[in-house]
Parts: C-alpha cells; sequence; structure tokens
C-alpha cells in the first residue's frame, strides 16, 4: 500500500511539473499523475510475477561419472605384468597408488592400465636410471668421487663428500620424481622432473656446476636459538652479481639471525 501511494505523488508531483512547463493545467495533470502511478506500478508487479513463475529451464545434468573399482585396476596392473608389459617393481607401485588413491573420488585412478601404457608405463622406477647416468656424469665432470647411500629413504641417493676439490659435503637424491639437494645444515625445496628421461634439472645442473667450480654459493640465514635455518638460497655470480637460482624459506622466530656462506675452497678451474 505503501508503494502505491508514494507512486501516486511521486507521479501526480512529476506530472504538475511538466504541465507548469509546458504551459497546460496543472490540477488536469496531478489528477491524471494519481491514477497512472498505481497503474504503472501494478503491470511492474504482474510483469515481474509472471517472469517468476514462469518455469525456467532445467539445469543439464552431468554425464554420470564411472565410479573407480581398486579391484578392477588392481586386476589390470596383474594382466599387464602377466603379459610383460610392466615389471614387479611397477606392479608394487602402481597398486600403491590405486590403493592411497581416495575411493570415493570420481576421477579416474592414475595408474589405470590404459593410461599406464599410453603413459609409457610411467612409474616412480623408471626415473631411477636417468638420475643416476645423470649424478655419474656430474662426478665425472668435476673429477668427485660419489658415495651412494643406502641410509637415507630416498630411492637414489648420491652423496660428494669433502675431497679434493671440494671443500664441503654435498647430497644430491631422487624420490617419487623429484630432486632433493641438502648438505650439512641447509636443504633446499625439491624439485619435480618433466619425466622419466630428464635426470638433473638443467637449470639445478648449471647452478650445481657453478657451486663445484666456486662461482656458486649457499647463503643460509638462520634465527638465534633456532634448530634449522629459514632462509636458505643457492647462488650463481653473472656478471659480477649474485643470482638466486633455488631457494628454500620459512618465517623467522627471531629479528635477530646470522648469516652463513658455504662455498668451494678447493675450487678447480672450469
Amino acid at each position: 500500500m505503501n508503494v502505491l501511494v508514494f507512486s501516486m505523488l511521486i507521479s501526480a508531483g512529476v506530472g504538475g511539473v511538466i504541465a507548469s512547463l509546458k504551459g497546460r493545467s496543472p490540477a488536469l495533470w496531478m489528477s491524471l499523475g494519481l491514477c497512472t502511478g498505481p497503474v504503472a506500478v501494478t503491470l511492474i508487479l504482474l510483469l515481474s510475477r509472471r517472469k517468476d513463475g514462469k518455469p525456467s529451464k532445467q539445469p543439464i545434468s552431468p554425464p554420470p561419472v564411472a565410479m573407480r573399482s581398486i579391484a578392477d585396476d588392481i586386476d589390470g596392473l596383474e594382466g599387464m605384468r602377466a603379459r610383460g608389459t610392466i615389471n614387479d617393481d611397477e606392479f608394487a607401485q602402481g597398486k600403491v597408488q590405486i590403493i592411497a588413491w581416495p575411493v570415493s573420488s570420481p576421477i579416474l585412478p592414475a595408474p589405470a592400465s590404459q593410461r599406464a601404457c599410453v603413459e609409457g608405463r610411467r612409474t616412480w622406477a623408471l626415473y631411477q636410471p636417468a638420475t643416476r647416468a645423470s649424478l655419474e656424469t656430474f662426478a665425472l665432470r668435476h673429477a668427485l668421487h660419489p658415495s651412494w647411500r643406502s641410509d637415507v629413504p630416498f630411492e637414489v641417493a648420491c652423496t660428494f663428500r669433502v675431497q679434493p676439490g671440494l671443500s664441503f659435503e654435498l647430497s644430491l637424491a631422487l624420490e617419487k620424481g623429484m630432486i632433493h639437494c641438502w648438505g650439512a645444515g641447509w636443504d633446499l625445496n625439491s624439485i619435480d622432473l618433466l619425466g622419466p628421461e630428464q635426470g638433473l634439472p638443467p637449470q639445478l645442473e648449471a647452478a650445481l656446476d657453478a657451486l663445484v667450480y666456486g662461482t656458486g654459493r649457499i647463503v643460509i640465514l638462520q634465527a638465534l636459538h633456532a634448530t634449522s635455518p629459514f632462509l636458505v638460497t643457492l647462488q650463481t655470480k653473472k656478471n659480477g652479481r649474485w643470482q638466486t637460482v633455488r631457494r628454500r624459506w620459512d618465517v623467522p622466530v627471531s629479528p635477530v639471525w646470522r648469516r652463513t656462506i658455504v662455498a668451494n675452497a678447493d675450487a678447480r678451474p672450469a
């Protein structure tokens, strides 16, 4: 009711003003405005209700997604192993991936038999040969003696201990398609490999070469009384300036920290 009264007053006022400007009778146009205002409001309300009451288009229901079956997936892997498509290590890794995938997820499982064939049987075991070969090439290039380790929880782990040509300890390891790099009191964020044939990522390998040649360094920032550093950066020198290649950082627990630089004091010329 308030809307109708308000519309009457507005319509009458507007009609009176227009009539005065046009030289017409204000009383006549104000009386017409009192009638036309409620009529206009009523028409608007009726049209809006009709529009709201009109049945809308039914939403298109998404196509049904076939839910995964763990038993079928494992059976598919067993069939691949029986045909010689994958070996026992790849079967074990694929089985672990199937079991670890959320059962309620509508997403297809990662190691489905067809996908495994299309992607060239990409299981974690396939990353090991290229990574090991890349580490061996790195050792030969710098005349270093690697120590292949089995006491750390990685697939392929190699440590270059202090020796002629290297004044600090450096470790590299492969784990589930990721390369880890660390040393005494520091470590960097892991790097995802693009494929099983990659080996060491080119950017990391170039930075490690610079580190051994003496044109690279590890910068460590550690807060006082902290057990581990909050910032570790791998840097290389280019055009007389240090540039960060890789870093790992956290929020410092104290505003006071100390800075440590790890550099090869026994570098050989490139």
